[in-house]
């Protein structure tokens, strides 16, 4: 009667090491998935940050070109006009006109860059979040193992400490 019941809770020792250890490689598994998809996020967001710098420089252009084009226009209309174009108030018209595209485009640009530097944080944390879960998953492993290691250990303690008590005839002590 005694050696089933000590098979029973080897089994059962084995059993609960096992189930420990799987917990650990699940918990592993899912946070070294974690890290890939915050290894991608972070790869994601540079792109953007890059994507973001190069819309920048193309809408500083446009503005750029847009500033150009007006004041061409604004000189062309007063030579049409008989008007000398580089001399008195057009001449200063034309100034605050390039002063205000100048200032257009440098907006332009600061805004792109405030949204490119944004990624790169995001990139940046993103790559952290992976460090982290990467350590994560190495812990959850060990943690398992360890796990099922004491898992093993208890239940040979215990199974030991039943068999003993098997063998210790009933009225004596054992010692």
């Amino acid at each position: 009667m005694g050696l089933p019941l000590l098979a029973v809770g080897l089994v059962g020792a084995a059993t609960s090491a096992y189930g420990t250890y799987a917990s650990g490689q699940a918990q592993s598994a899912a946070a070294a998935y974690q890290a890939v998809v915050a290894q991608n996020n972070a790869n994601v967001a540079r792109e953007n940050a890059s994507m973001e710098s190069a819309a920048g420089e193309a809408a500083s252009t446009n503005e750029g070109l847009k500033t150009r084009a007006t004041v061409g226009k604004a000189k062309a209309y007063a030579g049409t006009s008989g008007v000398d174009p580089n001399t008195g108030s057009e001449r200063t018209v034309r100034g605050g006109v390039e002063e205000m595209g100048m200032l257009d485009q440098l907006t332009t640009r600061s805004n792109f860059a405030k949204k490119a530097w944004a990624a790169e944080v995001q990139s940046t944390g993103d790559e952290a979040q992976a460090q982290l879960d990467q350590m994560q998953s190495k812990t959850a492993a060990i943690g398992g193992d360890i796990g099922a290691a004491g898992s093993l250990l208890s239940g040979a303690s215990t199974v030991g400490g039943n068999y003993l008590k098997f063998q210790t005839p009933l009225g004596t002590s054992g010692t």
